[in-house]
């Protein structure tokens, strides 16, 4: 006598189940190994409007004696230009992390991965914008408009970018 046949898609409904069960559980162990990273916000209180006037001067390097210059000092302000084909996202996983690390607050997109993308870069498009809202670090892909990035970050953020040789790439 021969053993009873299973019908194909009984076999197909396990594998999907256990599947899911296991995916779900990876998840759920990494959602409590790895700390979330949020964008922060400024709170809307006078102080924190302030927040984006004109800080104050930092320390110039100090020059030594034979003309070198002392200690480079990180930066915490910085508009990265995300441009394609750069190695561009390499820079943002290493911003993110800088960012993470010092408790820095990220114009993070509204539920994409870009600001709408190629629309040009508006203010309302950074996730719970509100005015007066000051940030540390933007750097998701945008079609660039610098009134409105400068109206987000600090006077003394840096702006900076990767190019290729376009010849190359042609």
């Amino acid at each position: 006598m021969l053993p009873p046949q299973k019908k194909p898609w009984e076999s197909m409904a396990k594998g999907l189940v256990l599947g899911a069960l296991f995916t779900s559980f990876l998840l759920l162990v990494y959602s409590y190994a790895v700390p979330p990273l949020h964008a922060g916000l400024a709170s809307t209180t006078p102080e924190a409007a302030a927040s984006c006037s004109p800080p104050a001067l930092e320390p110039e390097a100090v020059i030594r004696a034979n003309g070198s210059a002392g200690e480079c000092q990180p930066r915490r302000n910085i508009v990265f230009l995300k441009t394609h084909k750069t190695a561009s996202s390499t820079l943002l996983n290493i911003l993110f992390r800088f960012g993470q690390k010092h408790r820095l607050k990220f114009a993070f997109p509204n539920g994409r991965n870009d600001f709408d993308y190629p629309t040009f870069f508006a203010r309302s498009l950074v996730q719970d914008y509100r005015p007066g809202a000051c940030f540390n670090i933007i750097c998701n892909h945008m079609r660039f408009h610098y009134d409105e990035v400068r109206g987000l970050v600090p006077t003394n953020a840096i702006f900076i970018t990767v190019l290729r040789d376009p010849a190359r790439l042609f």
